[in-house]
């Protein structure tokens, strides 16, 4: 007969991640199972200027191992939140996922190359298994070559 009881992980200590749930198989016989989605590394917000490349990665934990979708956060005209599944139309943009580094974890990327003016926006890592889901964010700032290299590099004429 099969019970269930919530557990920590042995070996976990108190800031470590915890929640699995213990299914009881038989003596001495434990199989770790259904696990939430945990976001281990978010994204990090990055700043760039077009022309550039830029990526953002995610790491999830998760038991079944977790699917993540990168998605662009965009406002409607009404005002509501809209969620694009990337990599959609976007030739500039790649995704790519797999397995790790660890057990039951998965790291995804977004690459966008070259990087325009309107890739500028927040980007979500969405994490999901049978047992439920989690979401990341993280910030792609763009800034326009011309208007950088005329602010940071006076023209060879300019006396300083």
């Amino acid at each position: 007969m099969l019970e269930e009881e919530e557990t920590s992980r042995p070996g976990l200590g108190p800031t470590e991640d915890s929640g699995y749930t213990t299914v009881h198989i038989g003596q001495n016989l434990d199989l770790y199972a259904r696990k939430t989605p945990v976001v281990i590394i978010p994204p990090r917000s990055v700043h760039n200027v077009t022309g550039a490349q830029v990526y953002l990665s995610c790491e999830v934990k998760a038991v079944p191992p977790p699917v993540i979708m990168w998605r662009k956060v965009t406002q409607s005209p009404q005002g509501t939140q809209v969620l694009e599944d990337l990599p959609g139309d976007h030739v500039n943009i790649a995704v790519q996922v797999r397995g790790g580094p660890s057990d039951h974890e998965a790291t995804a990327w977004i690459l966008i190359n070259p990087l325009r003016k309107e890739d500028e926006g927040v980007y979500q890592c969405h994490s999901a298994n049978a047992v439920g889901e989690t979401q990341s964010h993280g910030k792609v700032t763009v800034s326009d070559l011309n208007t950088y290299k005329a602010l940071r590099f006076p023209a060879p004429d300019d006396h300083i």
